[in-house]
């Protein structure tokens, strides 16, 4: 690491430590500084888009941020996480969809995430079936234990949702 980006780093931290004790302007005010000198630095987008999606409450910022943390830096694994679950909490499933496309082809991404996020998706649309077919991708795809668990439970949800579902159309047929 070269002194300049220990230098950045250190703006980091301080915006960091602020933003944790509440400081939010001064947080803004020392990531914005950071921006300044650094514009296509990705760790600041996304620490920054963190402050506004968790701390400050601006979604919008929040998701531009993001997004400019992934143009600097592609393969930025916690920021797919970040923007997945600000998209997932507002209900925004198409841009879900299209930022699970674009992660399913960078490496370093976990391929159980991005199908568990795009099961997340059908099934809140009520596509159970889609549901399922991505929760199993996810569950071959997984080496974690837990996330296999997690992934079985989706499945098992989504099969009575799914029946559920069969049954009060058979009974509104007969």
């Amino acid at each position: 690491m070269d002194i300049y980006e220990e230098y950045i780093e250190n703006v980091i931290q301080l915006a960091e430590d602020a933003m944790y004790d509440g400081r939010y302007e001064e947080a803004k005010r020392l990531f914005e500084n950071g921006l300044m000198e650094e514009p296509g630095y990705p760790k600041l987008h996304a620490k920054l888009g963190d402050m506004y999606h968790y701390h400050h409450i601006n979604l919008v910022l929040a998701e531009r941020h993001y997004q400019l943390a992934l143009r600097f830096k592609p393969d930025y694994k916690e920021v797919y996480e970040e923007l997945a679950m600000l998209y997932l909490d507002h209900k925004k499933y198409e841009e879900i969809k299209m930022l699970m496309k674009k992660a399913i082809k960078v490496d370093s991404i976990d391929k159980a995430f991005v199908h568990e996020k795009l099961g997340m998706v059908e099934e809140a649309l009520g596509n159970y079936k889609e549901a399922i077919q991505h929760y199993r991708k996810g569950l071959f795809a997984s080496f974690d234990n837990d996330n296999v668990d997690e992934l079985k439970k989706h499945i098992k949800r989504n099969k009575y949702k799914r029946i559920k579902n069969r049954w009060k159309l058979w009974q509104r047929e007969n």
